[in-house]
Formats: C-alpha cells, structure tokens, sequence
C-alpha cells in the first residue's frame, strides 16, 4: 500500500545526516519507505514543515519540500498475541504464555490446558519471533523421580532435546530428556563460584549437569566433587568438561550422594552445595558430616509465606539441630525466584559449627 506524504528530497551525499536529524526530531514517518530517485532520496515527514523549520533543523539547504508517494512498511508482529489473533478468541489469546525458559537454542513453554490443541501452532508462532530458537519445547507434568526428569512435548523445530548452553562464559552440554537443567539458577552459579578460594574441597550433592563444578573450577583453583545418581547427567558434565578450559579440578562421580559423602567424607570439605530444593533436607546430616568446623552448606528450598526469609533460616536451623549440630552464622538468604504465587525457591548460606 502507498500514500501521498509530506516529504523532501536531499542529495544522497546529505542524506544519512538528514535522515539522523529528522529521526532524532520524531519528524521522519518510520511507517513509509525512504525512496532513491536519480541521485537523491526522499524521506517521508510526519508533518508538513516549511523551509525556514527544515533549514534550522538541518543546517543547510540543500532540500526540496515534496509530496510524494511512499511505500509503507508493513508491521510485524511482536508479541505471540500479535501472531495468533486470528486463531484464537480474546479470552484464549489471555493465557498465552508471556514468558519463557531460554536453554541453549531450545525455548521451554508452558501451554495452558485450554490451549493444548493449539500447541504446535503456538509453537510455530513463537519461532517466528524468535529467529535464534531452534527448537520449541512445551513442558509435561512436574519434575519427578530421584533423577529429577521432566517430560517434553517437541511442538516446533528440529527433532532434539541437546543443546549447549552458555553462561558467563562456561558451556554447558545439556539434555533435556535425560537430565536436568534450569536457566533460572545462573546467577546462583556464578555467585557461589565467586565465593569460592583456591585449594577449597567442595562437594556438590545433586549436581545434575555440572553447573556449580563448571562455573567453579572455571574461576578458581580448587577440587569439586560433583556427584548424581543419574549417569545421563554425570556423561553430559565430562562431556561440558571437555569444552572449557578449567583452573580447578572437577572429580564427576555416579553415586547416591548421601552414601557417598558420608562413606568418604569426615570434616574435610569446605562447603557443600545442596541444591536439590524438593529433596535436600533428606541429606542435610550427611552434608553436616562432611562439613569442616566452620565450614559452608549452601542450601536450596522451596518455601512460602509473608516473610520466607525467616521461614528459611528456621527450618534449616531445626534440620541441623536434628542433625546434632548448629548454624554459627547466617551468611546469606535471598528469593532465587518465584515458583507458585507467594512460593520461592530460595537460597542460603550457612557457617556449621
């Protein structure tokens, strides 16, 4: 579609700056193609300006004032909404998921149950705005089982659930189908490996693919124990081990982590990283054990409430005290995320005595 527009011509030697000047004056129409015509360019206007306005805004005179055609610019969509309007009724296009997980090139949707029939079109969708997504997946039920898989539902893209996901740096070999994997914990990778000094031993419970270790002997000088029962998820860590240069040590080991622990470990350990939040407390005597005096437990839980900062501490403090020890000191309790509407997962980190 075209349509007349206020406009001028310049030389095509004066029009990049005058382009930059009419944009920066919200005088270019962005709606309308600029056009090339024998040497000079036409550039649509918002208004109508008179030569007086358009040479203190640009400096020169070399312009023409004009009323030409232009070409518009069709718009395209922006928002799932924006694509699936004709597919779907108003109230449907509401519970279209607004957000996503990013893993590698693989985006994870949660399609609402009223809107299962339109999975793949949903998913179709979604690549179309998202050019670097190579693969759309849509979650199945929760995470369950002691290796912590959940289902997927491919509904766009190649044929696949492996990808390499990247951060600060530190690539990660991941597999949906076999292991698990959160995006949301990146910043609780790095915050946990800044902590760390050389020559610290540490252990890593429920490392599933290996970020905690990555991240850690990435950045410092020091031997992580990274232990899962699942051995789909310890094949992927040696795998992310070979794809990044390391100052520290990682030691991957097949095993139930509270077995393990306490067969190897007596007050050695430096920290211990327990982020299996549905399951954690299970293993926190273990983790006691293995803890130097005055040694960290970093710990993951999922809690609710008005204040669950304080809810946190009290329930690892009861869980330690069961254990037959203590918290010396509180060094850090922060919200990870939300997981429910007024539940988080959350984060905190102990001194033992």
């Amino acid at each position: 579609m075209s349509s007349k527009k206020p406009s001028i011509s310049v030389p095509i030697s004066f029009g990049e700056n005058t382009r930059k000047a009419l944009l920066e004056a919200d005088l270019l129409d962005i709606s309308f193609k600029i056009r090339s015509v024998n040497g000079t360019l036409l550039l649509p206007l918002t208004k109508e300006l008179t030569e007086n306005e358009l040479f203190r805004l640009l400096g020169h005179d070399e312009f023409q004032i004009e009323h030409e055609e232009f070409e518009s610019i069709p718009s395209s969509p922006r928002t799932l909404a924006e694509v699936m309007s004709d597919e779907l009724s108003p109230s449907e296009l509401e519970l279209l998921p607004r957000a996503y997980d990013l893993i590698g090139d693989i985006a994870i949707l949660e399609i609402p149950e009223e809107l299962i029939q339109y999975k793949d079109k949903i998913g179709e969708a979604f690549r179309s705005l998202h050019k670097n997504v190579s693969v759309v997946l849509a979650k199945q039920g929760a995470i369950s089982g002691t290796t912590r898989i959940r289902d997927y539902d491919l509904i766009a893209g190649e044929h696949r659930t492996n990808t390499t996901h990247i951060e600060y740096g530190c690539r990660i070999a991941v597999d949906l189908a076999k292991a698990y994997f959160s995006p949301r914990l990146l910043e609780e990778h790095n915050r946990i490996a800044k902590q760390v000094t050389p020559g610290e031993t540490i252990i890593d419970m429920f490392t599933g693919v290996g970020p905690f270790p990555l991240h850690i002997a990435k950045e410092t000088d020091a031997i992580v124990f990274a232990i899962d029962i699942n051995p789909d998820a310890i094949s992927l860590l040696k795998k992310s081990m070979k794809l990044n240069k390391f100052v520290g040590r990682i030691t991957p080991i097949i095993a139930d982590a509270e077995l393990y622990v306490t067969e190897n470990f007596d007050s050695n350990a430096d920290r211990v990283i327990m982020n299996h939040p549905s399951g954690a407390s299970s293993f926190v005597k273990a983790a006691c054990i293995a803890l130097k005096p005055d040694g960290i437990m970093h710990y993951y839980d999922f809690v609710g409430g008005d204040d669950p900062e304080a809810l946190m501490i009290s329930r690892l403090k009861s869980l330690i005290k069961s254990a037959g020890y203590s918290i010396d000191q509180v060094l850090h309790v922060r919200r990870v995320r939300d997981s429910a509407p007024y539940e988080y997962q959350m984060a905190v980190d102990v001194v033992i005595q």
